[in-house]
């Protein structure tokens, strides 16, 4: 919740501006859970890539040309895609690739 965010962000702060050790642990930590998400960052833009890759040739269409934003008769792009996967659980990559067959939701 906010307020449990808020007080963890208070109680950091109070412990990276003291003069104690638990500072240096604490900041030790977030440095190496920092390390530890851009590596997996790193991987999954990796996957995206090569997924992005896959789609454009099997489909011709360029995934980054995904607009999100434009309305169709549904309101925003983006918006139909989550109602699809929420309601009917379709794939979102798929559900976009037929928007964007049908010639939608591509920017020039």
């Amino acid at each position: 919740s906010y307020t449990a965010m808020t007080a963890e962000i208070k109680s950091n702060r109070d412990l990276l501006t003291s003069k104690d050790s638990g500072a240096t642990d604490l900041f030790t930590k977030y440095t190496t859970q920092l390390s530890q998400v851009q590596v997996e960052i790193d991987s999954l833009k990796e996957e995206h890539d090569a997924i992005s890759k896959q789609i454009t040739t099997k489909f011709g269409l360029e995934m980054d040309k995904w607009c999100g934003e434009c309305k169709g008769g549904w309101g925003k792009c983006d918006a139909r895609v989550e109602y699809l996967r929420s309601t009917y659980g379709n794939n979102v990559i798929l559900s976009k690739v037929d928007i964007m067959k049908e010639g939608l939701c591509v920017k020039n």
